[in-house]
């Protein structure tokens, strides 16, 4: 990230606590604040900041810097700290070639030191303090010269803390601190051996406050009477001393004074007389512009202006630049006063230095009227430095343009700029331009508080002060010149010892805690105090944890909670505060939390930076807003009861509610930071490295799980979080060295642990550690290294870049940001992905692929007319994912939604659909063969291109076969496409997913037919082992016919004939006696005659079965395990063929196939082989497509629905170890097996109805979930809009199960006992023992609950009598996780407060969702819900929040659509793009309707997204 700007502290606000001095062609500016010495040069870059503390013992590490002084003489620096002057050296760096300083000298005293001053003249250094010292560095030899040699000391009275060496170092002034009197030494004695000084005074009628030397032209330096002094006391006045006798030059007497009393632009006001009348010392000090910088900058203009061409400006400078030229040549000694309301006086002075001497002349040359605001005029209260810089950008030579250095006594340094030619005729109404402000803490910063939702942030120093801060915006139009926010000082909070502080979402309001009371301060838009406001009801006993405040809307109406943490008692304070109602801050609530255990950390909830608007729909609850840490390792979420009334207790709930709980353990965290969506980093000390685990939990009803773990050798002091508006999620973790910049890396192989890539590293360059970091909401990232605060841009410089690529393999010069970035390694994928189409493929939408392909095709020719490079590819546009059952064959259909939307009946929605023909084909065939697009690496363009080519093939078969047979087919022809272009990515063969869909297709005897096809026409056992047919193949006579065709394949497939290569399968097929007549053929194998000899014989003698098992040991031995295996079978020991395949072989495929067709479907060896080796690996693997393959093969038809859903464990006897990867979100096409199955026949339905509310639920949402970690966020919306949760059956209940069948379910199991009452299902009824009383239940007692109260049903189709069917039973909130017995809680939590109010009355024809946040609450009764008896996602208050976030990731394709119109405007006139956009945007609004999303929101992302 790039390095935009710095704030390097405030000066320690001392007479020479900084200095600004011209060396080496350059211009310095050096200054101390706190314990460290900052150099600018040019006054815009910093190029180095020294921690004056690294060189000193101990005791001296918390004394500060008094002065800092650069010599002009040799670039030496001096800065006084303690008892110490520290002397650094210039060096140049032989690499970069830019100037460091490196410590040459400590030089110590016996005593304080304050102030330094260089001699011009020889380099020699003078020290005051509490004595005044000459020092004079050793330059005999390099190996002497950091020796030092002290020429001259003297004690002196009171301490001196201004020390100025004249021009010509002849004298040396000196003042103590309140001294009335300026001190002249002069050399009076110097015979190399022993100095002696003598000196006179200047007297004053008040303390001296600043005193300086005329820098005048360098010829005058040494001329007589050069040494002139101007000082400044508390009465105001300045004074102009000079020597008038040429004998004594070391006498200075007083030749003029400048009263700015006589000189007054407007009288004081009445409030100015009041301050000025209490505060004795109140003046404005007058300041030189000396005539070394006035007169340079004059020849300067003169130059420029007989160079410029320009006639008008010619004209408009002339008449100025003349008054100058003759006001320098006259008066060239120019004095300057900002008065106390902002006003500025300018005078000159005559005759100061001339030769004749005369009497010299005071001239007010410009006066005018509060140029500045009053606060500003503060920043001349102190030193000041005038000179020309024309290094400034938008400096203007021909303006006579100075450059003003001034230094508030609160140690503010600004710098301001003064055209001279614009200010005498007029041309600028404001004189003094402010052009720089170097501020910051003085102390070590300890922490960063950011407010959410707004801009500002607060900085609390280790001293306990604290600074408000905001960021200026950049204008839009700005952006792509790389112009980045700022970093601006608002005001410093007005409270020392601050303990705890908080800014109000406001931004304008700032609460601060001191360890005694708690203050609200309010400022104004001049960032003035105007209002304090005490909490009067804190109890200071009670030792605050946290203070953090919480606004439930953004309203001005709405009133924003201030909350306060405290361990004692664990009690929570929580305040109500209206900004638009005046002065009142309110008590809420004062208690205990309901917990046991102590509280030992506390921190806010929204803490990350970005986009922090909360999609909460309750007006009853609040999101999560506060975390707790207790002593028993758990973590608490809180939310607030906005129905809360402290006035009547018994009619609400508490206020605060505990929403979340999960344990870390009972060692204490050191630091936790709360992301969004649920996420929260912990970091613990581990040994001697640091881990940092991210915890998640985005819903409630989701148990809390580790999402990533990484380890630290240095200890980790800040960690931020930033949520993009686009719901990108990225994470810095910093270190005192470097910070780590991490985002979620897209999963394409969704069966694997999320995970997160660090992509950028900052290092830190400076020498100041990193004590704190915070995100800026467009991505600026502020990092305090001590007292120092840098933001870093977005924009990544070329070496960010190359880091960058190195660690993704990413070219990121297309990536130029953050944003851009992150949006690549984690963003939705472009919808000609080949991940994204595939999964498209499972959904059974291949028409809209097609339409993806047709429309990739389309803009590719546009491009190839246009002749224009490949930068983006528009995405299809968003309508086109509403429309389904789209043929191509035809070239009109009717439109209606697919995924979100319902059917048009209206005869005029009809448009022209893309074809996609051989013809569009072939195109992309050839042409991704030989192009690169854009966000596809590689091997994707590899994969792109066989699923293009495999679409083109199944194409024409697609009529004769069923859904599973062409998602078969794609995946099984695309797995040999990539197999054939490309070696570096084959696979082992198709994974169990493809095999499943195999097994349920109705179309096997074309899928083999196919996979030979594919094979090359032959079909050997690798082959058959690649496409998986014997696990798939339902029909026994297919396999054995399989079986056949691979031995004959093995047989044929050598020139020489040998027959072992196919006696396993022989063997299998029993058929020994063609196996002996292959034998038969084979003359030139060795083994001939003794396998004639031996096959001869009659297996069915245990003599011969015992030779031949005796034979498959002998094999073994010599490692022929195939053979072997055949030989088992020979002595019809079965077992030990599948041993030998599973143990050795390591191929239960081939333990499948021999023993389906030596022993067929039903028998134990077979359901062994499923059951002991299989489903144990599946467990073991976490794979559920190979669980439900195993299961659905051994007619456990309701095991293999549950092993979609439950824990693997379950359905198993025996018990398998499982490792932790098995635990993570399943792959998200087992949706669609899953709709697929659980309706297939009465065996399914039965194990649908044993899976659980709870594991549907997080089955469901951990299926959204791995679609958005995909990149799909467009099928996670379709989950959402689509799934409905089944009302829950008795599994046992034969008449529940019938109750949701199809017309196609399959009665595979029956459904009566053969000895029960209920024989009519047998057709034979015995009417002599009918009972025609009142019919009794068959059912057992242990169901008749179930029968006669329904109350705990929550998906009951009919109203209970004794519950209504709106108030589901309370849910626990002490237990996170949920019981597993069915409906023993309403896991869905329509009955906390918040979730009896409809989400929507909903028009889906009206856009306006939830216009002015009028979240309609309604009664119990008036609940309504779309689904009916079942539950959907759409009404959950909870899962809100991701929902929306799911949308905001489709703004970035919007913005490519606008950012390509932009770029391309000549590509939309073509006919296919006409209302392009407006199509885009359109489905959009459709997604968001359709979703229940506010399309507010959403156009609030599309505003804000940072380009």
């Amino acid at each position: 990230m790039l390095l935009k700007q710095v704030c390097p502290g405030k000066s320690n606000g001392l007479v020479q606590s900084f200095h600004t001095a011209y060396w080496e062609n350059s211009r310095y500016l050096i200054y101390g604040t706190g314990n460290k010495l900052v150099i600018y040069s040019g006054l815009s870059e910093l190029v180095q900041t020294i921690n004056a503390s690294e060189f000193l013992e101990e005791e001296s590490n918390k004394e500060i810097i008094f002065s800092a002084e650069l010599s002009e003489f040799d670039g030496k620096i001096a800065i006084t700290i303690g008892t110490n002057v520290l002397i650094f050296k210039p060096d140049q760096d032989d690499k970069t070639m830019k100037i460091r300083w490196s410590l040459l000298k400590i030089l110590k005293h016996d005593y304080s030191v304050f102030c330094t001053s260089w001699s011009l003249i020889n380099g020699q250094l003078l020290v005051g303090g509490e004595a005044i010292v000459h020092w004079e560095q050793n330059k005999s030899n390099e190996e002497n010269r950091s020796k030092w040699n002290k020429l001259w000391e003297q004690s002196v009275a009171s301490k001196i803390i201004h020390i100025e060496v004249s021009q010509d170092s002849t004298l040396i002034a000196t003042v103590g601190e309140y001294d009335r009197f300026v001190k002249i030494w002069c050399c009076q004695k110097n015979d190399g051996k022993e100095r002696k000084y003598k000196f006179h005074y200047l007297p004053h009628p008040r303390s001296v406050t600043n005193f300086s030397w005329r820098k005048g032209p360098h010829e005058q330096i040494n001329s007589q009477g050069s040494n002139i002094l101007l000082t400044v006391c508390k009465d105001g006045l300045c004074r102009i001393w000079a020597a008038t006798n040429p004998d004594e030059p070391h006498n200075l007497y007083i030749c003029t004074v400048v009263d700015p009393e006589q000189s007054l632009v407007t009288l004081p006001s009445l409030e100015e007389e009041r301050i000025c009348h209490k505060h004795f010392d109140c003046f404005s000090p007058i300041h030189w512009i000396h005539p070394r910088e006035f007169l340079i900058s004059v020849k300067l203009a003169i130059d420029s202006f007989e160079n410029e061409n320009n006639e008008t400006e010619r004209s408009c400078i002339n008449d100025g630049l003349k008054k100058l030229k003759t006001l320098a040549k006259d008066t060239p000694d120019l004095f300057y006063q900002v008065q106390q309301d902002g006003s500025i006086v300018i005078w000159g002075i005559r005759n100061i230095y001339c030769r004749p001497r005369r009497i010299p002349k005071v001239l007010v040359l410009f006066r005018a009227s509060q140029v500045l605001s009053p606060s500003e005029s503060d920043y001349f209260h102190g030193s000041t430095f005038v000179f020309h810089d024309n290094t400034s950008p938008d400096f203007k030579s021909t303006s006579v343009e100075l450059t003003i250095l001034a230094q508030s006594p609160q140690g503010y340094i600004s710098r301001y700029s003064i055209r001279l030619v614009d200010m005498f005729e007029n041309l600028q109404s404001i004189p003094l331009e402010l052009k720089y402000l170097w501020t910051g803490h003085h102390n070590d910063i300890k922490a960063i508080i950011k407010s959410s939702g707004t801009d500002s942030f607060v900085s609390l120093a280790s001293d306990e002060g604290a600074i408000l801060w905001d960021f200026t915006k950049p204008e839009i139009s700005q952006l792509v010149n790389q112009v980045s926010p700022k970093i601006i000082e608002k005001t410093t909070v007005p409270m020392k010892q601050i303990k705890l502080v908080c800014v109000l979402p406001e931004g304008k309001c700032v609460v601060a805690h001191d360890g005694i009371q708690i203050v609200l301060f309010i400022f104004d838009d001049r960032n003035d105090f105007t209002q304090k406001i005490v909490f009067n009801d804190y109890d200071a006993s009670y030792e605050l944890l946290l203070l953090s405040s919480y606004k439930h809307k953004t309203s001005s109406s709405t009133p924003t909670y201030i909350v306060g943490v405290s361990s004692h008692k664990n009690t929570i304070f929580c305040w109500k505060f209206f900004f638009d109602k005046g002065s009142k801050v309110d008590l809420v609530s004062k208690a205990s939390l309901p917990i046991n255990s102590q509280i030992k950390l506390a921190v806010s909830v929204e803490q990350w930076a970005g986009s922090n608007k909360r999609c909460y729909p309750s007006s009853d609850l609040s999101p999560p807003i506060l975390l707790t840490y207790s002593d028993d390792g758990c973590i608490m979420y809180w939310q607030l009861n906005m129905k809360y009334d402290s006035n009547n207790l018994d009619a609400n709930k508490e206020l605060w509610m505990k929403e979340v709980v999960y344990d870390i353990g009972t060692k204490e965290p050191m630091l936790i930071k709360c992301g969004p969506q649920g996420r929260a980093a912990i970091v613990m000390k581990k040994g001697n490295n640091y881990e940092m685990t991210i915890w998640e939990c985005i819903t409630k009803r989701l148990p809390s799980a580790k999402d990533f773990i990484e380890e630290f050798s240095e200890k980790i002091v800040d960690i931020g979080w930033l949520f993009t508006s686009n719901a990108e999620i990225v994470l810095a973790i910093s270190t005192s060295r470097k910070i780590c910049i991490y985002t979620q890396l897209r999963k394409h192989h969704v069966s694997g642990r999320s995970s997160w890539i660090m992509f950028s590293e900052i290092e830190n360059n400076s020498a100041l550690p990193i004590s704190a970091i915070s995100w800026e909401n467009l991505g600026s990232l502020i990092v305090a290294n001590c007292n120092q605060l840098r933001c870093y841009d977005k924009w990544l410089t070329e070496e960010n870049m190359e880091k960058v690529s190195s660690i993704t393999g990413v070219n990121q010069k297309k990536y130029p940001t953050l944003f851009h970035v992150v949006d690549h390694l984690n963003g939705p994928l472009p919808h000609y992905h080949p991940t994204f189409l595939l999964e498209y493929i499972m959904w059974d939408q291949m028409d809209l692929v097609k339409q993806i392909f047709a429309h990739l095709y389309k803009f590719l020719i546009i491009l190839d007319r246009t002749n224009k490079p490949i930068e983006r590819i528009l995405p299809l546009p968003f309508d086109k994912f509403f429309q389904d059952n789209m043929s191509t064959a035809s070239t009109k259909t009717t439109r209606y939604n697919v995924l979100f939307g319902e059917d048009s009946d209206e005869e005029g929605s009809q448009e022209n659909l893309l074809e996609f023909t051989e013809k569009e084909a072939n195109f992309l065939i050839e042409k991704l063969q030989v192009i690169s697009l854009p966000d596809l690496s590689p091997v994707e363009q590899a994969q792109l291109l066989a699923l293009v080519n495999t679409i083109n093939q199944v194409e024409n078969q697609k009529r004769s076969l069923d859904e599973n047979g062409v998602r078969y087919v794609i995946f099984m022809r695309r797995y040999h496409y990539l197999n054939k272009i490309s070696f570096g990515i084959r696979s082992p063969g198709l994974n169990y997913r493809d095999m499943n869909w195999a097994l349920h297709s109705n179309s096997q005897d074309l899928l083999i037919e196919y996979s030979i096809q594919a094979s090359g026409g032959k079909f050997l056992w690798k082959d058959a082992r690649i496409h998986g047919i014997f696990l798939w193949l339902r029909s026994n006579e297919s396999v054995r016919q399989q079986m056949e065709n691979v031995a004959r394949n093995h047989y044929m497939l050598k020139e020489e004939r040998d027959p072992t290569d196919c006696s396993l399968f022989y063997m299998a097929l029993r058929k020994k006696k063609l196996l002996l007549g292959l034998w038969k053929t084979a003359n030139t194998h060795r083994e001939q005659a003794i396998m004639l000899k031996f096959l001869i014989n009659d297996f069915t003698e245990p003599r011969w079965k015992t030779a031949a098992l005796k034979n498959a040991y002998a094999l073994l031995g010599k490692q022929r395990y195939g053979y072997a295996a055949a030989f088992f079978l020979l002595g019809d020991q079965l077992k030990d063929a599948v041993n030998v395949c599973l143990k050795h072989l390591d191929d239960f495929q081939l333990a499948i196939a021999i023993t389906r067709v030596y022993e067929g479907e039903d028998g134990p060896i077979l359901k062994s082989i499923y059951e002991d080796y299989i489903i144990p690996l599946a467990i073991r693997t976490g794979d559920r497509w190979l669980a439900s393959l195993a299961f659905w093969s051994l007619n456990q038809r309701d095991k293999a629905v549950k092993a979609i859903m439950v824990p693997l464990e379950t359905l198993c006897d025996k018990k398998v170890e499982t490792t932790p990867l098995t635990t993570d979100s399943p792959d998200a096409a087992l949706v669609v097996l899953y709709k697929q199955l659980k309706d297939k026949s009465i065996q399914t339905l039965r194990g649908a109805a044993e899976i659980s509310s709870k594991t549907e639920y997080f089955f469901v949402l951990r299926s959204i979930f791995a679609y958005d970690r995909m990149g799909c966020p467009l099928l996670a919306l379709h989950l959402v809009r689509t799934w409905t949760f089944s009302q829950q059956s008795d599994p046992k209940r034969p008449d529940h199960i019938l109750k949701s069948r199809r017309r196609t379910t399959i009665f595979d199991i029956p459904m009566a006992d053969s000895d029960g009452d209920d024989v009519i299902s047998k057709g034979v009824v015995n009417f002599d023992t009918w009972d025609w009383n009142e019919p009794i239940s068959p059912v057992s007692s242990k169901f008749s609950k179930h029968i006669t109260d329904k109350s705990d049903d929550l998906f009951t189709e009919e109203p209970s009598p004794l519950v209504s069917p709106v108030t589901p039973r309370r849910i626990s909130f002490n237990d996170n996780s949920f019981k597993d017995s069915t409906n023993e809680e309403d896991i869905w939590g329509w009955n906390t407060p918040g979730h009896y109010q409809k989400l929507n009355s909903y028009n889906s024809k009206n856009t306006d969702i939830f216009a002015n946040n009028n979240e309609e609450t309604l009664g119990k009764g008036d609940i309504e819900n779309d689904a009916g008896n079942n539950a959907t996602l759409l009404y959950d208050v909870d899962f809100y929040d991701y929902k929306v976030s799911l949308v905001k990731r489709l703004c970035q394709q919007l913005l490519d659509v606008a950012m390509a119109v932009q770029e391309n405007p000549e590509l939309f006139e073509h006919s296919y793009y006409i209302d392009y956009i407006n199509r885009a945007e359109q489905g959009l609004i459709t997604i968001c309707e359709n979703v229940k999303v506010p399309i507010s929101d959403i156009k609030e992302s599309l505003l804000l997204y940072p380009l």
